[in-house]
């Protein structure tokens, strides 16, 4: 390839050999693991614990309208609505630590992004939302 102004432009060549698969990969894997604290350690987070609580509440609160939409969604056939609802609840039942609630609603929202809507899950979700742990100096509530 000759440019405009007459001048030849050089190709770059690619000489490979037998040990540059081998070589690439221990290249890669040495760039793959970032530096940072050790997987099993976790770095250290100032956590305010009356933050911690009132969030824990407010998801308590919001969990009869929350399940209450992703129930109405399921019984109306509405995929996109479902996949929204489920997925906000999963996203923050994660956060909040409670495992089943997240694991069941990011299953239901991934179902419904694929335009299925899982009414067992649904139901196992009603289920499996029961009774929120007792806050440090309150009360028992139901989900």
């Amino acid at each position: 390839m000759i440019p405009d102004d007459g001048t030849p432009v050089r190709r770059a060549s690619i000489v490979t050999d037998g040990d540059l698969p081998a070589r690439l990969l221990a290249f890669l894997e040495d760039r793959a693991a970032p530096p940072g604290p050790a997987e099993d350690e976790a770095p250290a987070v100032a956590v305010d614990p009356g933050l911690v609580a009132r969030l824990r509440a407010a998801h308590a609160e919001a969990l009869p309208g929350r399940l209450a939409a992703i129930t109405g969604a399921a019984r109306a056939g509405d995929a996109r609505a479902l996949a929204a609802d489920a997925g906000a609840l999963a996203g923050s039942s994660a956060q909040l630590g409670d495992p089943d609630v997240a694991r069941l609603s990011g299953a239901i929202a991934a179902q419904a992004r694929r335009g299925v809507v899982a009414a067992a899950l649904v139901a196992e979700l009603t289920e499996a939302a029961g009774a929120v742990p007792v806050p440090r100096g309150g009360q028992a509530t139901r989900r």
